[in-house]
C-alpha cells in the first residue's frame, strides 16, 4: 500500500471517529454499527472507501479480527431489498477533448501551477492514476508503475512497465515525471488547484474536467486502437480484464497528436486475469446514442 493512502486511510478513520463517535467508546460493534447508520450519506464508492480505511486503523492497532468483521461490513443501501436508496452519484467528465487538454497545459504553464501541469500531463500520456505519479521511475526508455491497487489477498498485481513508439513522447512524459516528483504538496492541493484553474479557463462549464477524466479518456483511445483487452488492463493497471468495462468507450476516442503507451517488451502479463465474463473490448459502461449499434473492434 503506497504511504500516501496509508496516511489517508488514518485520516478518513479519525474524521469518522471524531464526528461518528464522538463520545462512544470505541469497539468493533460500535464501529459497524455507526459504519451501517451513516451508509445512506455517503456514495456506495466512498462507503468502500471509508470501510477500508477503518479496517486498516483497526489492524494498525493490533486487531486483526475486529478489522476482518468491519471489512465483512455490508452496505445496507446495496442489498437486493434495501428501501434505503444510495447516494447518486456526482455527474463527472468522463470525455476531455485533446483541444481542451491542450489548453488547459498552456493555462497552467502561463500560470506556474507546474506540479498541476505535470498531473495533468501524466493523466494524458500515461493514464496512470493520481495516486501511482509518484511511484513512477523512468528506467532506460521505460516507465515502471508501481499500482496503487491489491488484490484480495494484499498481493499487489497492478504494477506495469510501459513505453513509447516514439522519442518525443518519452522525453515528455519523462520530464513531467521529474517535474512532479520535485513537488512538495500533497495529491489532494493538487487537485484544489486544478479545479480553480478549471473554473478560469471555462467558468460557463457545470462540471469541470479532473486528473481521473484524463484517465477515463485513456481507456476510450485504448478501446479504439483494436488492441487486445489484456493489454489494454494491463497498460491501465487493472488486475482483471472486467476493470476495463469502467473506463471510457471508444466513440469517444480522440485522434491524438501524441502517441498511445504499450507494454514494454519485457513486460510481465501474467497476473492480467482474462475474465469470462468479460464485455467484448469496445464495451462501455455508458449507454449508447438512441439508434447507435457499436461495432465490435477486431
Amino acid at each position: 500500500m503506497l504511504k500516501s493512502t496509508e496516511e489517508r486511510y488514518r485520516k478518513l478513520a479519525r474524521h469518522f471517529y471524531k464526528t461518528r463517535l464522538p463520545d462512544t467508546p470505541l469497539s468493533t460493534s460500535a464501529i459497524c454499527k455507526a459504519l451501517t447508520a451513516c451508509a445512506a450519506d455517503y456514495r456506495p464508492d466512498y462507503f468502500r472507501v471509508l470501510k477500508n480505511a477503518l479496517a486498516f486503523d483497526v489492524r494498525e492497532r493490533g486487531y486483526l479480527k475486529a478489522a476482518k468483521r468491519i471489512l465483512l461490513t455490508t452496505n445496507p443501501t446495496t442489498l437486493a431489498d434495501s428501501t434505503i436508496p444510495p447516494k447518486a452519484k456526482r455527474h463527472a467528465v468522463k470525455a476531455i477533448s485533446e483541444d481542451d487538454v491542450l489548453a488547459l497545459l498552456r493555462h497552467l504553464e502561463n500560470t506556474r501551477h507546474y506540479d498541476v501541469f505535470a498531473a495533468v500531463t501524466l493523466a494524458w500520456l500515461l493514464g496512470v492514476r493520481p495516486s501511482e505519479m509518484h511511484s513512477i521511475r523512468v528506467v532506460g526508455k521505460e516507465f515502471h508503475i508501481t499500482g496503487a491497487k491489491k488484490d484480495d489477498r494484499g498481493i499487489r498485481g497492478a504494477d506495469r512497465v510501459i513505453k513509447f513508439p516514439y522519442q518525443t513522447d518519452f522525453e515528455i512524459a519523462a520530464a513531467a515525471v521529474g517535474l512532479y516528483q520535485k513537488s512538495h504538496r500533497s495529491l489532494a492541493a493538487i487537485r484544489d488547484t486544478l479545479r480553480e484553474q478549471c473554473r478560469q479557463i471555462w467558468p460557463r462549464r457545470k462540471v469541470q474536467p479532473t486528473l481521473k477524466s484524463l484517465r477515463h479518456q485513456m481507456g476510450s483511445n485504448l478501446k479504439a486502437s483494436g488492441i487486445s483487452p489484456k493489454l489494454m488492463a494491463y497498460i491501465m493497471g487493472h488486475q482483471s480484464t472486467r476493470s476495463i468495462e469502467r473506463y471510457g468507450d471508444r466513440r469517444t476516442a480522440t485522434k491524438r497528436r501524441f502517441s498511445l503507451p504499450k507494454a514494454a517488451p519485457n513486460a510481465d502479463l501474467s497476473k492480467v486475469r482474462v475474465s469470462r465474463k468479460s464485455k467484448p473490448a469496445w464495451y462501455s459502461a455508458e449507454p449508447a446514442a438512441k439508434g447507435a449499434s457499436p461495432k465490435k473492434t477486431h
